[in-house]
């Protein structure tokens, strides 16, 4: 048994369905059928462990680099993300950090270095530097990410919570594309 998998899968359950100030690590500790002393062992905090259950795609994975530079970059974009934050119906970590967000300055600083971090220094490294402005090409996509995020797992506002991954990935994604491959419609 991976106690780590099985302690941080606990805690990812427990954020999604209690946020992360209604968590405790006794809570997780029960959860996982462990000692509390084993997670500070793992993990140090409650904040440490937090981030661990944070799921984004990995931009480095020489797989979506390629996949920004192909023909549906969009699409394999929001199928990496949907695929990331798909979870629990009470929802995801990510969707909880999302809340925390919008009304904690420091979690509000979390998500802005989470997001330069994860997304926009990466995709912007994957743009074709022949695309004009491959930076802000990069924040304009990671901010209709995050929107979809904001509206399919916080506000839950239908049709868009309950579609199928696939069919927000073919709707959205040509408009990411174009966003990435710096297509100007005339």
């Amino acid at each position: 048994m991976d106690t780590r998998l099985v302690v941080r899968q606990a805690a990812a359950a427990c954020f999604a369905r209690c946020g992360y100030d209604g968590t405790t690590m006794r809570t997780i500790a029960t959860e996982a059928g462990v000692d509390a002393a084993l997670i500070h062992h793992y993990f140090k905090t409650k904040r440490a462990l937090f981030e661990e259950t944070l799921a984004l795609p990995d931009f480095s994975d020489p797989q979506l680099g390629a996949a920004l530079r192909g023909t549906a970059p969009g699409e394999a974009l929001v199928n990496a993300f949907l695929g990331a934050w798909d979870g629990p119906p009470e929802g995801s970590s990510f969707a909880q950090l999302l809340r925390a967000a919008a009304t904690d300055p420091a979690q509000q600083t979390r998500l802005s270095e989470l997001i330069a971090s994860s997304l926009i220094a990466p995709a912007a490294v994957a743009i074709d530097p022949a695309a004009n402005l491959p930076k802000l090409r990069a924040t304009l996509v990671a901010a209709q990410l995050v929107g979809l995020a904001w509206t399919r797992y916080v506000l839950r506002l239908e049709p868009l919570a309950s579609a199928s991954a696939q069919l927000v990935a073919k709707t959205l994604g040509p408009s990411l594309s174009e966003t990435i491959a710096g297509k100007v419609r005339r």
